[in-house]
């Protein structure tokens, strides 16, 4: 079976215990997969039109089209999305008033279309974090989404200073699941079972 695996997201480069839980579920249904990395918008698409058996592990957003597809109801990761401004800025005092701010996000990555949507200000696309924080500085974007652990992964010690979050909690929580193309339904209810039995065995990998 053929899945398709992020090749990139804001936690690039870290263990993906969530890969391993996969492999052992699927093993126990005498299935061998084959991790193929890729981006995730043409990840998406190819396993929506069945030419590819699965995608791991997206996360659940309102905008995400799912058709086609049989989505594994076994949470595999939580990610807490903060809000990151300007070190020398002041933070927005509402979260509601998020909308009146421009956020800049990373190319591919669909989760950042949460915050393009709400803003009444447009946005920016960029292709790094580097420059997601250089947006910031120079003033041509507001703020940006990304995880406590995302920030101290991805970057150094001189951009970390240049940033800060805002608000006493995270902006929202967003969690990834495994979703088969719907040729694969006959499996589907097994395998969301074998899933269900190997997280329980591991602690919860949640992403602050």
């Amino acid at each position: 079976m053929k899945v398709a695996v992020l090749d990139y997201d804001l936690d690039s480069g870290e263990d993906e215990p969530g890969l391993d839980y996969l492999v052992e579920a699927a093993a126990q249904i005498d299935i061998e997969l084959e991790l193929i990395p890729l981006p995730e918008a043409r990840a998406h698409r190819l396993v929506q039109n069945g030419e590819l058996d699965g995608e791991a592990f997206p996360y659940e957003i309102p905008t995400r089209d799912s058709s086609h597809m049989i989505k594994i109801d076994v949470p595999i990761e939580s990610s807490s999305l903060w809000i990151w401004v300007p070190h020398d800025q002041n933070c927005v005092n509402d979260p509601n008033q998020l909308s009146n701010f421009k956020p800049v996000g990373l190319n591919g990555i669909p989760y950042f279309d949460i915050f393009y949507q709400l803003s009444e200000m447009g946005f920016e696309k960029v292709s790094t974090p580097h420059i997601m924080v250089e947006m910031l500085r120079r003033g041509r974007a507001d703020y940006f989404p990304a995880t406590k652990r995302s920030i101290e992964f991805l970057l150094d010690e001189t951009d970390q200073a240049l940033i800060k979050p805002c608000f006493n909690e995270p902006f929202i929580t967003i969690t990834s699941y495994f979703y088969l193309n719907e040729k694969h339904h006959a499996i589907a209810e097994l395998f969301q079972q074998e899933l269900a039995e190997v997280v329980s065995l591991h602690p919860d990998d949640d992403d602050d």
